[in-house]
């Protein structure tokens, strides 16, 4: 009746092994991406209030340094410490988001 179809779809058993592989490959996916997932939302807010106050103080503190400071203070490099606390941030929500789909 309909034998074309019966053909197609065994394709020598390579869909059936790469079908298998692929449930396998995003079982072990989720196994790792929960667990991650959550410790991270768990942490969150303790990562929020730290790194943004480790930047804000930073520039703060960059500021100050460098308007009454001595002059030789370095002060890029402490802008650039203080700005990479923001930056760990974004990483990390960019990182919930990933873990979340």
């Amino acid at each position: 009746m309909n034998s074309g179809a019966l053909t197609t779809v065994g394709d020598n058993g390579r869909g059936t092994a790469s079908d298998l592989f692929r449930c396998v490959v995003w079982l072990l996916w989720q196994c790792i991406r929960l667990p991650l997932f959550l410790l991270l939302v768990t942490l969150e807010p303790v990562a929020n209030f730290v790194l943004s106050s480790l930047a804000l103080l930073g520039v703060l503190t960059a500021f100050f340094w460098k308007l009454v400071g001595p002059p030789g203070f370095p002060f890029f490099l402490m802008l650039t410490i203080a700005l990479s606390f923001q930056f760990a941030l974004l990483v990390y929500h960019g990182l919930l988001r990933l873990l979340s789909r």
